[in-house]
């Protein structure tokens, strides 16, 4: 039997590449993203849904969903605050972590960071340990979360210090071996890829992919 996924985040530059992934794959009978805007793409096994996460209990997808991936995420730049960041990157999350839950959903996948550690002064670092702490404890019947780093693509919105990251990161790639090559950046195809063969091999329990290991999956 074919089953249903549903993607939060399709519009940002992980989601869209995953999306056009599920599509055309034969692994799905159909792809639901879900989120305040429309994704500029169709397909007919894809299906949209404008949801304000703010309300996501009122969310009812027209078909019964077997597997969730989150692509949600933003900066602090473009947030504005600690506290929008927060709401995106944790609040958000967790809203669907316990949406999955109530609805049963069997299996989800989500993008965190490489890096994350509760302890950290960092506050991105910190949200990101704390958001993979929650959806462990909401104890999903399977949670695979992604830890890359920086992401390589291109976006559609502007992002200054992110493009000098990534070209930076591209130039030095090829010298980064040995201890260094975990710092690797990843091309959002790639992470896109990992995130769906990661989810549809998880069987129970939390699977964690480290950017190392994500080349594992293509």
């Amino acid at each position: 039997m074919k089953r249903n996924a549903l993607i939060f985040g399709a519009t940002g530059l992980t989601g869209k590449e995953l999306s056009l992934q599920l599509i055309h794959s034969d692994y799905y009978n159909s792809v639901n993203v879900a989120g305040r805007s429309a994704l500029e793409l169709e397909h007919p096994r894809l299906r949209s849904y404008l949801v304000e996460l703010d309300h996501l209990e009122h969310f009812k997808p027209d078909c019964i969903i077997h597997d969730v991936y989150i692509c949600l995420g933003t900066t602090l730049k473009k947030a504005g605050s600690k506290a929008a960041f927060r709401k995106v990157d944790y609040e958000y999350v967790m809203k669907i972590g316990n949406w999955a839950k109530e609805q049963e959903i069997q299996r989800v996948a989500v993008i965190s960071s490489m890096g994350t550690s509760p302890s950290t002064r960092n506050f991105y670092l910190k949200t990101k340990a704390e958001m993979e702490a929650g959806l462990v404890a909401i104890n999903l019947p399977a949670l695979v979360i992604l830890r890359p780093s920086i992401l390589l693509g291109k976006r559609t919105e502007f992002r200054f210090l992110e493009m000098i990251s990534q070209v930076v990161m591209r130039a030095f790639s090829s010298l980064m071996t040995g201890r260094l090559a975990r710092y690797r950046g990843v091309e959002a195809t790639k992470l896109a890829r990992a995130m769906f063969k990661a989810l549809i091999n998880a069987t129970e329990g939390v699977t964690i992919v480290e950017n190392e290991s994500i080349g594992l999956y293509q």
